[in-house]
């Protein structure tokens, strides 16, 4: 383990444990805010994080609502409780909250069938399609592979629509047992927030911003595009990037221009938030569905459905250790897990150059919410059990190192680990390859000739163009332009019974987020259907940009 110079969680940082404060009715708290500021700090500045907020509810006070850092390195604005962030995928648990609404109000059955409120629904299973529950949505036990059809959310900007997604669901491989095998998947709650459009007969984005949001107050909170009189408190994602000397410096990732319209990906990933109003979130439900204001936004027992395990996820015997627990299960847009004895329900968020966590622990009437403007594992983690773990009476730990020695410190450059080139396949020409391709879901991708090089663009997103490099019989090497990805591919070519030229797909290195679900595409070549001036040419007009990054 590497040395440091100061280990935070010592008695000191660890002033009255959970025990003591049963024991003798201590009345501060196992971690103050001086001491959770400062190992704050540490982390951000050891990871280097340009900017986080943090907010910490603790029997009915709040014990931490501040800023740390600048929302942007370029124009350098500090970060305050109100900063907006991008919540990612801490948004399902609202996705989720929204449909409880409508199951309150008899127009949703938690059980009911998703054809029966979007009779377009299909998956690749005719039964699995009509059995699809209204929880199955919720749930990543769908059957889908993990990150099924993620490639048309991200990278983003791209064109996909959400009209796409739903069609797009026909064409995915089943891959796992229905209702069986956990495997997180985004796809369907995009179909979950069309569901409450098309029961509601409001927009996904209406009916959040109106039905939730404004009802608890959160002025600092958005379902849909943030206004522009609300973007000059806007945090920016950033990502580490090698400069001159081979050291890392941030930069600013795809910037966080928050859009003009609605994103594809809202219902699973898209929501700006800050750690103030995300702090009155949890307040309301840990308080089973009262608004701060005192209002009954939701009741009790929906608040507890939100919380009811539904699928095991894979519990190792390390994390059993670290943890100090039995179970680890998702509910519904929460994660659900026993740690020390206590009942822990929480959720992280991860996009490019965001990452968000959300947690309550109803026993110590306690939330947490961390939200930064970087992807930096070993600093969420260590946030994490940093903050939360004193209030659990766990044992002390740096949790810093540990993550940093599992992690590796964020200057390091680590190699991924390249996979060999697949083999057995026929030799293609290059003047074979050259063409028009379509895959059922993923849509158009040409292959084309410039000069000397092979190259590589997908119609509808466009950061997916790159240099196609032989490496055998029938297999390139797909390196993309923006090097900022971390996704790599290799592709195979083969002839099907037919005789068409087929191009699958799989990721070149171990360590390829699980989004880049290369290995379900399958491109045959097909007769161009664009305009022959544009043949080959697949950008994308600057005016229907989106601005959005990933999950």
């Amino acid at each position: 383990m590497r040395p440091h110079a100061t280990r935070l969680f010592s008695a000191a940082v660890l002033t009255c444990s959970a025990a003591a404060l049963m024991l003798t009715g201590c009345d501060r708290p196992p971690l103050d805010s001086d001491s959770a500021t400062a190992y704050i700090e540490r982390v951000l500045e050891q990871e280097q994080v340009p900017g986080a907020a943090v907010g910490i509810w603790y029997r009915g006070e709040p014990l931490l609502l501040r800023g740390f850092g600048v929302t942007n390195v370029d124009s350098p604005r500090p970060v305050d409780g109100q900063t907006l962030f991008k919540l990612a995928s801490t948004s399902k648990a609202f996705t989720t909250t929204a449909l409880g609404l409508l199951v309150e109000e008899g127009k949703l059955d938690w059980d009911g069938r998703v054809v029966d409120y979007l009779p377009e629904f299909r998956l690749g299973d005719p039964w699995v399609s009509g059995e699809f529950r209204v929880v199955d949505l919720l749930t990543h036990r769908s059957g889908l592979g993990p990150g099924a059809g993620d490639l048309m959310l991200w990278p983003q900007p791209n064109t996909y629509s959400r009209q796409d997604v739903l069609a797009g669901l026909a064409h995915l491989p089943i891959t796992g047992s229905f209702r069986a095998d956990y495997a997180y998947d985004n796809l369907l709650y995009i179909v979950a927030g069309e569901l409450i459009a098309a029961v509601s007969g409001q927009s996904y984005e209406e009916f959040v911003q109106q039905r939730l949001l404004a009802p608890m107050g959160l002025n600092n909170c958005y379902a849909g595009p943030v206004p522009a009189d609300a973007r000059n408190n806007l945090a920016d994602p950033h990502r580490l990037e090698a400069i001159d000397g081979g050291a890392s410096g941030l930069v600013v990732d795809t910037p966080n221009l928050a859009g003009y319209d609605p994103i594809v990906l809202a219902a699973a990933g898209g929501m700006h938030c800050s750690a103030g109003d995300m702090l009155t979130w949890l307040r309301t439900l840990l308080a089973g569905g009262e608004t701060p204001g005192g209002e009954q936004l939701f009741s009790t027992e929906t608040r507890d459905r939100l919380w009811q395990p539904e699928t095991l996820m894979p519990f190792s015997a390390e994390r059993a250790a670290r943890d100090g627990g039995h179970f680890y299960a998702y509910a519904l847009g929460w994660r659900i897990q026993d740690m020390h004895g206590k009942k822990v329900i929480h959720h992280t968020g991860s996009l490019s150059g965001m990452y968000a966590w959300a947690a309550v622990v109803p026993e110590e009437d306690l939330a947490l919410v961390v939200l930064m403007n970087r992807s930096a594992g070993a600093a969420r983690q260590a946030l994490i059990y940093g903050l939360l773990k004193p209030y659990l009476g766990a044992p002390e730990q740096d949790w810093l190192a540990y993550f940093q020695d599992l992690y590796g410190a964020p200057a390091e450059a680590v190699e991924a680990e390249e996979l060999a080139p697949p083999a057995g396949y026929a030799a293609v020409s290059a003047a074979e390859l050259a063409g028009h391709y379509r895959d059922p879901w993923f849509g158009d991708m040409s292959v084309a000739r410039e000069g000397d090089t092979l190259r590589w663009r997908a119609r509808k997103s466009p950061r997916l163009s790159g240099t196609l490099t032989g490496a055998g019989d029938g297999v390139w090497a797909l390196h993309w332009d923006d090097r900022s990805l971390n996704a790599d591919a290799w592709m195979m070519a083969e002839r099907d019974e037919s005789g068409t030229l087929v191009l699958t797909m799989q990721p070149k290195s171990r360590g390829v987020d699980f989004s880049y679900d290369f290995h379900d595409l399958r491109f045959e070549k097909v007769l161009p259907q664009i305009e022959p001036s544009r043949a080959g040419d697949y950008g994308v007009d600057p005016e229907n940009e989106i601005s959005a990054a990933k999950h």
